[in-house]
């Protein structure tokens, strides 16, 4: 069993942004934290962390980027994903960050995207997946089956949430017609 806020990660303990807080919070009462917006745009976010002690002084720095489109969450959300993961590096600086550097939550964002496919390639299947769609829902089906489970997933409704099957079986009786 695991201690809360440490999180096991193939092998390695990653401590949560909100435990590095806290400890941070509990032991250096007079010390500050302080958040800068770096540059936000449409499309990307960057924000850098400071840990001041409690004469002014400047102890560690933390930088983080997330890009708008790296995640359903991070469309409506970036700005907070991109603070908390500075935060957390700043801390990790600063010592407090477990047997890892990076964040618990850092480490699952980055497993989670090497496991997704990037917007370029879900655009080019899911656009082969419609070109096939016309030839019947037979050869959509075979498509569907070349791909890895993870796209299959991802591809069963594309990004303006239109079901791909659901596109299948319209081609399919249009052709039938």
């Amino acid at each position: 069993m695991s201690k809360q806020g440490v999180v096991p990660i193939r092998g390695k303990e990653y401590e949560t942004v909100a435990l590095r807080v806290h400890k941070f919070r509990s032991t250096c009462l007079d010390f500050g934290l302080v958040t800068e917006i770096i540059h936000l745009d449409d499309s990307v976010v960057r924000v850098k962390a400071s840990v001041y002690n409690d004469q002014n002084r400047l102890i560690a720095t933390g930088h983080a980027e997330e890009y708008r489109k790296a995640s359903d969450i991070n469309k409506t959300s970036a700005l907070e994903n991109c603070e908390t993961s500075a935060i957390g590096r700043a801390l990790a600086a600063f010592g407090f960050g477990g047997t890892e550097f990076a964040s618990a939550d850092e480490m699952n964002n980055a497993i989670n995207a090497q496991n997704q496919p990037s917007n370029e390639v879900m655009d080019e299947l899911v656009a082969g997946l419609r070109e096939a769609a016309m030839g019947g829902s037979k050869a959509l089906q075979d498509a569907f089956k070349a791909l890895p489970a993870t796209v299959e997933k991802k591809l069963a409704w594309d990004k303006n949430g239109n079901s791909l099957k659901a596109a299948a079986k319209e081609a399919d009786l249009a052709v039938k017609q």
